[in-house]
């Protein structure tokens, strides 16, 4: 396994692009975190409630999530200019199979997403020491496991979307509104339903901070509002994590059926 991550990291190692994008991320998820607090939220006035221990954990993984679609260009542009410039072929012909070619993309994933989780962990850590308390720190802690999950599906859809597509810009496009246009799952199959849709079930790991409290809100003033039966997030986590493994099992059928 280190020896295909070397492999791996040797790819990226001078490319620009890689850092960048990393860097951004990396300048983003405290800013847009902090600027978020900024808006008028009726259920959480005080920065204490948004920022500390146990919310911030939520808070915190809800803002990232938005940014991994940053991330998942990244893989799909990696992806695509490995298919572009033969770099495959070229780990065929350097003696890689084609079962651990595929292994060393999934295992690049994982440590990247490792990173980043890790990153967004520490962040909530920050914030939560300086708001509250260390008192509820393990509260609500598993939203950083949520999120590790969600960062692994993002990239293993972008991978196999690159691997269908091959070409960057249209991939990237095309990638994006996938992401965009998830409603679409909704009206189509209904509420219940759509939530298990690959794109639907890995966006909403990470479910927005305050829906508990708007639903109560909402009850409070209509009375015949019913609650949208949401999935539970073990059972979606689950779901996410066969999903994943479905993106990178068919991206190995086409890159075994393809000539490289």
């Amino acid at each position: 396994m280190i020896h295909l991550l070397k492999i791996e990291f040797s790819k990226v190692r001078n490319y620009g692009t890689f850092w960048t994008i990393l860097l951004i991320y990396i300048g983003l998820v405290p800013l847009a975190f902090f600027g978020l607090s900024s808006f008028s939220i009726p259920f959480f006035p005080e920065k204490s409630e948004l920022f500390g221990f146990p919310t911030v954990w939520n808070y915190i993984t809800w803002t990232a999530s938005w940014l991994n679609l940053l991330l998942g260009v990244l893989i799909v542009t990696i992806t695509c200019n490995e298919i572009t410039y033969r770099t495959q072929r070229q780990n065929i012909i350097d003696g890689l199979s084609r079962k651990q070619m595929i292994l060393s993309k999934f295992y690049f994933f994982t440590a990247l997403a490792g990173f980043v989780t890790l990153y967004t962990f520490l962040i909530g850590i920050i914030f939560g020491l300086i708001y509250s308390e260390s008192n509820d720190f393990y509260s609500g802690l598993h939203y950083v496991g949520v999120y590790f999950v969600q960062t692994l599906g993002y990239f293993s859809f972008a991978f196999l979307f690159a691997v269908l597509v091959k070409r960057s810009a249209l991939a990237i496009i095309f990638y994006i509104l996938i992401f965009m246009f998830k409603f679409i799952f909704v009206l189509t199959l209904g509420e219940e339903i759509s939530q298990y849709m690959p794109i639907n079930v890995i966006a909403d790991l990470t479910p927005f901070p305050f829906f508990t409290a708007i639903f109560e809100i909402a009850a409070e003033q209509d009375p015949n509002f019913v609650a949208p039966v949401i999935i539970s997030q073990t059972v979606r986590s689950l779901v996410a994590l066969g999903w994943i493994t479905s993106f990178i099992t068919l991206g190995y059928f086409v890159v075994k059926r393809r000539d490289l």
